[in-house]
Parts: C-alpha cells; sequence; structure tokens
C-alpha cells in the first residue's frame, strides 16, 4: 500500500507536530517567557535554581544557569547560607546540569519578586560590573 503525496505532507507532520505541541509547555518558549526562574527540588533536600529545560522525552531534565544554597557561616558575611553559582567547583562543570527525573521531589517556577530571584539578580548583576 502507498501512502499518497498529500497524506505524507499534511497529514504525517500535523501528527509530528500534535505529538510534539503536547509536552511543550507554549509559556516556556524564549519569545513568550522573557525571564523565568525554577526551582528543582531534590529528595536528598538540595535545591538548584535555573532554567529548566524539559522535552518530556528523557530521563533527565537540563537546569541551565544553575544556582545553589551553600553553607556560608564561615564566610565574612555572617549570613547561614549564600547563593552560589554553579561552575566555581573544583571539578568546574560546564554550564548544564543533567538531573535524573526519579531523583526530583517537586520542581516549582520562582516568583521574580522572591529573594531568590533578587539574589541571582543581584549576582549576575556583580559578575557584569566585574567583567
Amino acid at each position: 500500500m502507498r501512502v499518497s503525496g498529500w497524506v505524507r505532507w499534511l497529514v504525517l507532520p500535523a501528527l509530528g507536530g500534535a505529538l510534539l505541541g503536547a509536552t511543550v509547555d507554549p509559556s516556556r518558549l524564549p519569545p513568550v517567557a522573557g525571564e523565568r526562574i525554577d526551582a528543582v527540588l531534590l529528595l536528598d533536600g538540595q535545591a538548584y535554581f535555573g532554567h529548566l529545560e524539559d522535552f518530556g522525552f528523557s530521563d533527565t531534565v537540563t537546569l541551565r544557569d544553575v544556582y545553589y544554597f551553600q553553607d556560608a557561616r564561615a564566610a565574612t558575611t555572617n549570613l547561614a547560607v549564600a547563593l552560589v553559582q554553579r561552575g566555581g567547583e573544583v571539578h568546574a562543570p560546564a554550564d548544564g546540569m543533567q538531573i535524573r527525573r526519579d531523583k526530583i521531589l517537586a520542581i516549582e517556577h520562582v516568583s521574580l519578586s522572591s529573594a531568590v530571584a533578587k539574589a541571582i539578580a543581584a549576582q549576575r548583576e556583580i559578575e557584569r560590573l566585574v567583567r
């Protein structure tokens, strides 16, 4: 049985688009979303903040521009915790962190008016001024 030309060029791409559209959140697309920060909370209690890429076809999600809390009592700030950008560790990880789905407790959107979002914005501004 031969598939006619119009089925191949109209129906099959429409089906493919429908399947892809069912897994993509339109509000996360760059032209629509603007700045968006997500919190990825892991089963071990660790929390990471950044730009989440979740395509739904994989056993992992990708978090880019990653920040996390670090014990800061030994630092000169006398604060209990500090928000640190991932990448300065001894193993110097490249941008992008793959997280297995079975290790995730929750994913939440971070309000841009929250203390975490403001701390990330301040850290980015400091990095911009230093460059």
